[in-house]
């Protein structure tokens, strides 16, 4: 019983019950994260402030910013102005719109933050949708993140647990990963991923999601309701608020979350949507269940949840010597932890056992490092796996779609590491 009463084990058991209720999908997405913060809370997982800080998080002042941002497109006619031509580009084809969105976010991701990224093509991609008749928001927007996170991964800034990893390298081995280090790998897998999005993962995903009501970044914008003459001096402003906001995101010049911050509040002040506006059509389920998501995953990283996985590790690998199966065992283990808990906490909790056994058995500390590193980097089979996989949430995902759109796509990725990993990198 008192093992049962552990904080690693009652965040576990939680956990369980909110996906149980997810599944069960009688309650709002939104409502269960609600759920299972205050549980971690009154189980004494985690204090209050650790897990309700969390809405404060730059991730989610990041996105309910980038909304505001959007209606004021809307407001303004920019999005639908944006919409026709990025239509008129992609001769309403949806594959062609697809490719072409999924390869750039896949390139500027491997330089750019994923989660900056996200925020600026969804209202993109909203505004081409609302546009079309016959492309719909939600066949696109898990499909850009996607390709944010494989971008993201095939360099050593691309997101942060590259970092988290090589700062553990340099430590235990005094070896580093180099900037371009992932890159092989990483743009193969990605090269993979777009093949199977383009033959089969984009017309399944479809199929999933067929019958389910379409929603909008903003709750209550509608094209066809708005004037076909536009203001020229809101529409030249909206212009040049969204360029010195893309300018801040790709040269730093503010911290992510402040510049999309920022933007939103000068739409307001230059009257480019009211703040009537934000509080009508914000998606305000989207931001409570990406804040729940976000306090879920710091409780159970706080509670040390992932200690047990470790633990579980070690005993799963006994007398096991033989460098792939090790090498393979670490790389699923490391994908499933992180499903659930942060990617850069999942590579603290796998790497340093890794690096151990390489230092005893002789194995090539570098083929570990970059296969853990992709492995907690492509988690995505949950919305708390990462934060722009949350934050896709608005376009209407429910937490089962999310498995059953990228089980098939995550054992092709795992595969992949499998098999690249050690051609660029060999065991010994």
């Amino acid at each position: 019983m008192d093992q049962l009463l552990q904080p690693q084990v009652l965040a576990l058991i939680i956990l369980g019950i909110c996906i149980l209720l997810f599944l069960i999908n009688r309650l709002s997405q939104a409502t269960v994260g609600f759920i299972g913060c205050l549980l971690m809370v009154l189980t004494k997982v985690a204090s209050f402030e650790d897990v309700f800080s969390q809405f404060s998080n730059d991730i989610v002042l990041l996105m309910a910013s980038a909304m505001v941002v959007g209606i004021a497109m809307f407001n303004t006619g920019v999005a639908q102005i944006l919409g026709k031509y990025v239509i008129r580009f992609s001769s309403g084809n949806e594959k062609i719109f697809l490719m072409s969105i999924c390869i750039l976010t896949g390139i500027l991701s491997m330089f750019l933050p994923n989660t900056a990224l996200i925020a600026s093509f969804i209202p993109i991609i909203d505004s081409v949708c609302k546009s079309s008749t016959s492309l719909k928001r939600r066949d696109f927007v898990l499909p850009v993140a996607l390709s944010a996170m494989f971008g993201g991964a095939s360099t050593l800034i691309g997101t942060t647990p590259q970092l988290t990893a090589n700062g553990l390298l340099m430590k235990l081995t005094e070896e580093e990963l180099g900037m371009w280090d992932l890159t092989g790998p990483g743009l193969l897998i990605f090269l993979l991923f777009l093949i199977f999005l383009f033959f089969y993962g984009f017309e399944d995903g479809k199929k999933i999601w067929i019958e389910k009501k379409e929603i909008s970044l903003c709750t209550s914008c509608d094209v066809k309701e708005q004037n076909e003459i536009y203001d020229k001096r809101k529409l030249i402003i909206m212009s040049f608020i969204v360029t010195l906001m893309i300018i801040s995101y790709v040269f730093s010049f503010l911290p992510t979350a402040l510049t999309a911050m920022s933007a939103a509040i000068l739409c307001i002040i230059f009257g480019l949507c009211s703040a009537e506006d934000v509080i009508n059509k914000l998606h305000w389920e989207s931001i409570i269940f990406l804040g729940t998501c976000l306090g879920i995953g710091n409780a159970l990283t706080i509670s040390g949840a992932g200690d047990l996985a470790g633990t579980f590790l070690m005993n799963v690998l006994g007398d096991i010597k033989q460098p792939f199966a090790i090498f393979t065992i670490f790389v699923i283990l490391t994908l499933v932890i992180s499903q659930f808990i942060t990617n850069s906490t999942a590579i603290i909790i796998a790497l340093p056992i890794a690096l151990s056994i390489c230092e005893i058995y002789g194995f090539n500390h570098m083929t570990f490092t970059v296969g853990i590193t992709l492995a907690s980097s492509y988690a995505c089979l949950t919305p708390l796996a990462a934060s722009q996989i949350a934050m896709t949430e608005v376009a209407g995902y429910e937490f089962l779609d999310y498995f059953k759109y990228g089980w098939k796509m995550t054992i092709l990725v795992t595969f992949g590491i499998l098999i690249l990993v050690p051609l660029f990198y060999p065991l010994k």
